[in-house]
């Protein structure tokens, strides 16, 4: 994603900074867009001033000993419709005291001796408290983390853009911070990544059918017309059966096949236009199938993001279940994750290949009892279709974000970043008219041909 910063952004926050909080009104009327300031809420004790049009959060959980907001910039793009981007988090970080900060920084530093992490001493809010700044951190969003020691309290703010820059410390300067008039554990808040926060209750009788149907494999494969190859970028082809985009990214073994992740009951409910067991891709979310990269969203071989320039949406129904996409996996990765706040709850699934992995993002819920480390198979329930993304700020209809990868790097908790992005020609089966897919295959004995189910 390409940052947007607003017009005389500097200049307007340093007159707040320096005039206070009635510096807003007067630069509106200097010709300044207009800016406001939020608070993060009691239990939080720190408030924002930000251009108006951006919108803040309010975590209805905590994450990892932490509790704060969100601010939210809007996305500049008319053609898309996933809603806004990251442009800063707040947290208390309530289990943490001011005399742990320069381990706390140590510990992170040395926990990616591959990655270029840079320390640099920072100046945070109004009243000029000193922090410590550590990034960038990779993710779908890099992010860079800054430590304040504020009267007693920690805060832990991660500020996101490829490094901290200008706008990232004008943003630290237009902070400011008060004593927080109740205590996080008050709130009776869940953890981002606790049962109750990520499992969703399935329907037993939907299950069911869903497992039957994924057992049976009783509709036959349709071919997907030559349109689905069209406008594919030159490549070279390398021995492996692989072949290597001009740009970086990488088209997967002729021989690797995923199944469509949405399951024979996706889009039962009528209304939508949409067949029961099929979903739509290219319409209304995008305006084609691998659009992420032309859109900003996406790239090729980023070291420090998701590079999701082949990703594809699959519009689906609230509550749809959703399939492990590989023949057979590992999952490194189910939950939420402050560095990929753009996915909401997803799933990240290593192929038993060793090289290819998959990404399944925006989910409603997780199939209760799916954890990190797991075995599953393309039979495998790993969640349900939703718009998670940024707590209240849409992504757009609800949909599946499916990406795939090829050998990329891992932040601690599993979640992907880095390697290339994976353009999986072999996934998709469609009615006939160019954006609809279908689920299921038919095996056909002793023969292999598209759809067919083998060893990933």
């Amino acid at each position: 994603m390409k940052y947007t910063v607003v017009a005389g952004f500097s200049a307007l926050l340093f007159s707040i900074v320096a005039l206070g909080s009635s510096a807003g009104e007067a630069q509106q009327a200097s010709g300044f867009p207009p800016v406001e300031r939020t608070a993060g809420g009691e239990a939080v004790g720190a408030s924002i001033a930000h251009p108006a049009g951006w919108r803040v959060e309010r975590e209805p959980y905590t994450f990892e000993g932490t509790y704060g907001f969100s601010l939210w910039r809007p996305a500049t793009d008319a053609a898309h419709d996933h809603g806004a981007v990251p442009a800063v988090r707040v947290a208390l970080a309530y289990g943490l005291r001011p005399d742990q900060v320069e381990q706390t920084v140590n510990d992170k530093i040395a926990a990616y001796p591959d990655l270029p992490l840079a320390r640099e001493e920072v100046w945070v809010a109004e009243e000029g408290h000193e922090g410590v700044a550590v990034g960038p951190i990779p993710g779908s969003t890099p992010s860079t983390e800054v430590y304040v020691p504020v009267n007693g309290r920690v805060y832990l703010i991660d500020v996101y853009g490829d490094e901290l820059g200008a706008e990232g410390k004008d943003l630290l300067s237009a902070l400011r911070f008060e004593p927080p008039t109740r205590s996080v554990s008050s709130l009776g808040l869940p953890s981002a990544n606790s049962p109750k926060a990520l499992y969703a209750p399935a329907d037993l009788e939907v299950e069911e059918g869903e497992l039957a149907a994924r057992e049976a494999f009783t509709e036959p494969t349709e071919e997907a017309p030559d349109a689905a190859r069209a406008d594919l970028e030159p490549a070279t082809r390398s021995g492996s059966g692989e072949t290597k985009l001009s740009e970086g990214c990488w088209r997967a073994n002729d021989g690797f096949y995923v199944q469509t992740q949405h399951g024979r009951y996706a889009n039962r409910r009528s209304g939508d236009g949409i067949p029961k067991g099929m979903a739509l891709v290219g319409r209304p979310n995008y305006w084609n199938e691998y659009t992420h990269g032309s859109l900003g969203y996406g790239r090729c071989t980023s070291n420090y993001y998701t590079n999701d320039k082949f990703a594809v949406d699959y519009r689906l129904q609230r509550g749809d279940y959703l399939f492990s996409p590989v023949e057979s996996g590992t999952v490194k990765f189910a939950g939420r994750s402050k560095t990929h706040k753009d996915y909401g709850i997803f799933v990240v699934i290593k192929a038993s290949n060793g090289k290819y992995v998959s990404l399944s993002g925006h989910l409603s819920g997780l199939r209760r009892g799916l954890n990190r480390g797991d075995r599953v198979t393309n039979r495998s329930v790993i969640g349900y279709a939703g718009d998670s993304g940024g707590g209240s700020i849409t992504v757009g209809p609800v949909h599946l974000h499916q990406a795939f990868y090829r050998y990329p790097s891992y932040l601690r908790d599993g979640s992907p970043y880095g390697g290339a992005g994976l353009q999986v020609v072999r996934h998709h089966y469609v009615r006939g008219d160019g954006g609809v897919y279908k689920f299921g295959w038919r095996k056909k004995p002793g023969v292999k041909s598209k759809g067919s189910l083998v060893e990933n």
